[in-house]
């Protein structure tokens, strides 16, 4: 039986092959997938039994095939790939993922030869690895791999933003935060890699569900990542979503009868302070997504989480990750907010560590929002401050198990925890201009022979501390644009 470990330690074997003949951004692209080809390859003939089987792969795309091509490997992979979409005209999930990259795309430096050579190497060393399920120790075994693959890759490379990629304690602490259930549709408008969607899944089948009792949705804007979005999803056995390309902004594509779809469930991590995130068109938004305020050019956070806002259903819920700014700062951002919290909107503010996302170190913090708050929740906003609970790392600081607990407890008690959380009534809210700083309402327990008071202060430097943060990641953000490389 094939292991968890064993896969993890294959695809790694596998990255290191991909050194000679791809650059280090392009790994996820390549091996994703070759990883589908062999996957599809394995299932089709699993399931040869069946009378029909999920898809069809032609003979051109089988893998035994693959093995014995001699020369222009790169050629017959896009072939191999291309016919898979074109014999599966009818499912969706598959259009776009293959036909889309070409395998001999990145190779202007290295001989046809040499690309022969390693492409060789890799499809043979894929062929040690069984994946059909039957050889699987446990479910969902090549989703966890790749999940593993993602995240070292993200973490040694650097190439890959947190917008992009959720690590996957972040993306489970925001789902099991919103408690999917069978029956509900679900969103991700801003999915990247989609590893938020394939958490859902995992939460629905960890407590017996089926995984097609959730709809799953999402938007992505960049072409590359949108279709790796769809790989990621359907290597983790998921056939049944609807993610669609474009600008979730400009032009949103989960829309019916002119309206946006509305969801039970929205969760995102949504690329922070975008600047060009269409303000330009923000005064005629057809969809009236910015009924509490038009966000500043320079940041579309607030423009994120009003769509947000918009596609939720009476009865819905929504999680967000945004950064410790979209707390507190002022001008049209602090009218939206406050709007937003006199709505009786915001259930909940959760500080997190730093350094928990891959691409940026800032703390950040989750929203939750709740159209249908319990009685006992009305007119009150919990703030937990879990900044001090992470597993330090060298790179990367990780969620444990106990954190997410911890949060988890907090938030569904919805009452004071000394030092950790507090539930504050609008009301002080309304003292204290609506800002949303955590650590303005759960504070440090002070020591009773301590007689300088420096909460005040205290609160000012977080304020300060992650002001900073944001504006060196801004300032990193346009260099990069520029062409400047930064060192580590």
């Amino acid at each position: 039986m094939i292991t968890l470990e064993y896969l993890k330690d294959r695809l790694w074997t596998a990255a290191s092959i991909l050194r000679g003949v791809s650059s280090g951004d392009d790994y996820i692209n390549y091996l994703f997938r070759l990883l589908l080809l062999k996957r599809f390859s394995d299932l089709f003939e699993e399931e040869s039994y069946k009378v029909k089987p999920r898809f069809f792969i032609p003979a051109i795309s089988q893998w035994n095939y693959l093995q014995q091509i001699p020369e222009n490997i790169g050629q017959a992979l896009n072939e191999a790939g291309r016919a898979i979409e074109t014999y599966n005209p009818d499912i969706k999930e598959l259009q776009g993922i293959f036909i889309n990259y070409n395998f001999e795309h990145n190779h202007s430096q290295v001989s046809i030869q040499k690309q022969d050579k390693i492409l060789r190497q890799l499809i043979w060393h894929l062929s040690e690895i069984k994946l059909q399920n039957k050889y699987f120790a446990e479910q969902d075994l090549l989703g966890k791999a790749c999940e593993y693959l993602i995240a070292q890759l993200t973490a040694i490379l650097g190439k890959m933003s947190g917008e992009l990629f959720t690590p996957q304690k972040v993306a489970e602490l925001l789902v099991r935060l919103l408690e999917p259930q069978p029956g509900m549709s679900i969103c991700d408008p801003f999915c990247g890699l989609g590893g938020i969607l394939t958490e859902c899944i995992k939460q629905i089948k960890h407590f017996g569900n089926k995984q097609n009792d959730l709809l799953l949705y999402g938007q992505e804007i960049n072409q590359n990542t949108f279709s790796l979005a769809k790989i990621n999803l359907l290597l983790h056995d998921i056939f049944d979503f609807d993610i669609r390309l474009g600008d979730t902004i400009r032009e949103p594509q989960l829309v019916e009868n002119g309206k946006l779809m509305l969801f039970d469930r929205v969760i995102s991590n949504p690329t922070f302070n975008v600047s060009n995130w269409g303000y330009e068109l923000s005064k005629f938004d057809m969809y009236d997504r910015y009924r509490y305020g038009i966000p500043p050019k320079a940041g579309g956070n607030f423009a994120f989480i009003q769509h947000i806002l918009t596609t939720l259903t009476n009865t819905g819920k929504a999680g967000v990750l945004v950064p410790l700014g979209v707390l507190f700062r002022g001008a049209s951002e602090g009218i939206i907010r406050r709007r937003i919290i006199e709505s009786d909107l915001i259930e909940a503010v959760i500080g997190l560590a730093s350094n928990l996302l891959s691409g940026t170190g800032i703390p950040t913090a989750i929203l939750i929002f709740n159209r249908d708050k319990q009685e006992n929740r009305r007119n009150k906003i919990l703030f937990i401050d879990a900044s001090n609970e992470y597993q330090k790392s060298r790179n990367q600081n990780y969620l444990r198990e106990k954190d997410i607990t911890h949060i988890i407890t907090a938030y569904q008690a919805f009452e004071d925890e000394e030092g950790y959380a507090k539930v504050v009534a609008l009301e002080e809210l309304a003292a204290n201009e609506y800002t949303l700083n955590i650590n303005r309402y759960v504070l440090t327990p002070k020591d009773e022979n301590d007689k300088i008071d420096i909460e005040t202060e205290i609160i000012k430097l977080r304020e300060l501390e992650a002001q900073r943060a944001e504006a060196e990641m801004s300032m990193n953000k346009y260099l990069r644009e520029l062409g400047i490389e930064l060192s580590d």
